[in-house]
Parts: structure tokens; sequence; C-alpha cells
């Protein structure tokens, strides 16, 4: 019968948290990354798919909706959301186990590897649930403008996963360091976060792996900004290699947080005047 399988189980430990003083976002994909492979074991298919899931082009759509801080104990469960001929869509819901409330989703559309067996497609199609979650968009259009570079550095080899690849939470550790930068550069530092005990906290993320990232290989990250309102702003981070293909992209959606009150504030003038005259670069 088709159903949600725990696939993930474990604790926000104090150095997995950062700036926000919660749960870093790069340390939710590691545990995402964890819960695909976790879940294909536990459904008889590891050996059919194992490592070659996701080793394609693929999308991770992440809605947070509550946090998780320092010592929080939560757990995953996973289910088959949809297949078609090249890809496999995986849900995954982020619980709370102390309230037993989902706090956060991804819908992870995976592509196939080819020459899936008819019996592995046959299994897979048994197993499809609806999705319960919240409405995956299409993507976005991407702003005309790449933005200004945010990121630079080398994969290296504690980064790289099981295929020898720039693990998926490393990729986005680069994003979340490329928005720090971005966040800098229209006046909202991590000196203007501690003196005002302010922080950007995601609410969404829509990340798209294009390409491989290979050990020793040097990565550019540019971020361009796509939207700001009264609490929140969007932003478009494009990860690319020395040879100018694309590796990744990440929409990143946030509000400015008060780190006391834990609630939305509205940004300041200074920074919201720094922030629109980017928006008509995009």
């Amino acid at each position: 019968m088709a159903e949600w399988i725990e696939t993930y189980r474990g604790v926000v430990s104090a150095w997995e948290c950062d700036i926000v003083e919660h749960f870093t976002i790069a340390y939710y994909f590691e545990k995402f990354a964890d819960a695909t492979r976790n879940f294909v074991e536990l459904i008889g298919e590891g050996e059919a798919l194992g490592a070659q899931v996701g080793a394609g082009p693929s999308r991770l759509v992440t809605t947070f909706q509550a946090e998780l801080r320092g010592g929080a104990a939560f757990h995953m469960t996973s289910a088959v959301t949809g297949l078609d001929a090249t890809t496999l869509r995986i849900g995954h819901q982020v619980v709370d186990t102390a309230s037993g409330k989902t706090i956060t989703w991804l819908a992870e559309s995976l592509a196939l590897p080819p020459g899936v067996a008819q019996a592995t497609r046959k299994r897979l199609s048994s197993l499809v649930v609806e999705w319960p979650g919240p409405e995956v968009a299409p993507p976005a259009p991407m702003p005309g403008a790449k933005g200004n570079l945010t990121g630079r550095d080398r994969v290296k080899p504690w980064e790289v996963d099981e295929r020898e690849r720039l693990s998926l939470s490393d990729h986005v550790h680069r994003f979340s360091a490329a928005g720090m930068h971005f966040l800098t550069s229209v006046g909202m530092s991590g000196g203007y976060m501690h003196a005002n005990r302010r922080g950007f906290s995601t609410f969404l993320l829509d990340v798209e792996l294009i390409s491989a990232a290979r050990l020793g290989e040097r990565i550019d990250v540019h971020t361009a900004v796509g939207q700001i309102g009264n609490t929140s702003m969007r932003y478009v981070h494009r990860m690319s290699g020395a040879d100018g293909r694309d590796i990744a992209t990440m929409v990143q959606a946030g509000v400015q947080l008060d780190l006391d009150a834990r609630r939305p504030t509205p940004f300041p003038a200074e920074i919201r005047d720094r922030v629109t005259p980017l928006l008509s670069k995009t």
C-alpha cells in the first residue's frame, strides 16, 4: 500500500545553526539527500536505482513554514508523489518530533536513470500518493542579468558525495554564503544584523541542479535581486564552472526577521534605497 515512510531522524546540533539562530538551510539539504537515498533503499529499489537517482538534472522546491532551533528533535517522511517517462517525484515532510507538526515541505523532481526496468517502474507507480503540501509552481523566469560575483572557490575533497560530485548540501552552503555577500552589498551585513538583532529568514527555496561540479573545479556564484517587499525579498543565485557552463541555480525568498520577537519586520529605508535601483538591472 502506498504510504509515507520515515526516512530520517535526527536533532539540530548547535554547530548547525546560523546567524539567524536556527537550523541552517544547507543542513536541511544534507538530511534531504540522506532521506532520498534511504527512501529508495527502504522501498526495495536501492540496487536498481541507488546512487544513480538524481545523477541527472533535478529540481528541489522547499517551503519552510516554521523554524527548527538548536536542540530540536525532528524526523522526515517521504513518498513517491509522481512518475513519468523521465522523472521521479519524491515528496518529503520535515516533522517537529515534539509537536508532530510538519514544518517544512520538499517537492523533489529527479531524473530517472536511462534503462530503468519495467518492474521498477511498476513498483514506483504502485507507491504514488497525492502531494499534500504547498502547490509547486513552474520555475520562474530567471532575471536577465546574472548579477554581481558573490562566491568563488574550488570543490574540496570533503565536499564530494558517493558519485564524486559536489554534494547537494555544499551547493546550498555556497548559495547561502553568496546570499550574505549580496545582503552585505545592500547594507544588511553581519554587523547590521548583530547590532539590530535582525536576520534574513528563508521561507522558499527553488534549487535546480543542471550539471555536476567535480573535485578541484573552480566555482563562481553570481546573485541578482528579483523583488523586494515590505518585509520580504527574493534573489537568484547562479553557479557556474570555470568553463562558463551552468552548474546550478537557486531562487531564495525570505523575510527580515526580528531575532527576539521571531517575527518578520520591515526593511529600513536605507536598505530599500540600495536594493530598488538593482531591480531595474534585472
